[in-house]
């Protein structure tokens, strides 16, 4: 008798701890799966840059710090000169194609730090902790010039489309993340009516 309730004691003690590593996968499991999800609620379909949405959150965050620890933080905004003119001339994909080029080389340029987001259509964010106004010029300097010799394969068709810059900094140009992304905003302006293909630097 003693024997059969050990056996059973045993038996319900393996069914147990396959229970419980049943449940520990699937809980890893959930958590992959929830980390995706929130990755991918942060992330632009299209480009793999962050959206919007990140944007809003991630600004509050490196605003505060740089007044925390006192340096200068550069928010550009970077619009595609004529990118209209891409989509009726070459079709949406081949549009689809130069945004994704876009996006790659702000990456591929940026810092440890550095943020690249999409901003809406082909309005791109980047986001440079620690610049002044000198050095975010200069680097966004080499970033128009450098694509606008980039050339976007579609098909049989070589692209090239220029870019126009805003660029505002804390705390010269504004001191909150509104009235840094409205003077970024109005200096991009500046740049397409003064012909596109240009950096224009807050007031």
């Amino acid at each position: 008798w003693v024997y059969r309730v050990n056996r059973r004691l045993v038996s319900a003690d393996k069914e147990l701890r396959a229970v419980n590593q049943a449940l520990q996968e699937s809980l890893s499991e959930n958590m992959v799966l929830q980390s995706l999800m929130q990755e991918k609620a942060i992330r632009d379909a299209l480009t793999g840059l962050y959206n919007s949405r990140y944007l809003d959150e991630m600004l509050e965050r490196e605003l505060a710090r740089a007044k925390r620890e006192g340096y200068p933080l550069s928010v550009a905004m970077l619009d595609l000169d004529h990118f209209k003119a891409v989509n009726d001339t070459y079709g949406h994909l081949a549009g689809d194609e130069v945004l994704k080029n876009l996006a790659r080389y702000l990456q591929s340029s940026a810092r440890e730090g550095d943020i690249s987001c999409r901003f809406g259509g082909e309005e791109f964010v980047m986001v440079l902790p620690g610049l002044t106004v000198v050095d975010a010029c200069r680097r966004l300097e080499q970033w128009r010039a450098a694509f606008a010799d980039t050339v976007t394969r579609h098909g049989t068709f070589d692209i090239r489309v220029t870019m126009s810059i805003g660029l505002a900094v804390f705390p010269d140009h504004a001191a909150s993340v509104e009235g840094l992304l409205q003077c970024a905003d109005k200096a991009l302006y500046r740049a397409k009516n003064a012909g596109r293909n240009r950096l224009e630097v807050g007031a």
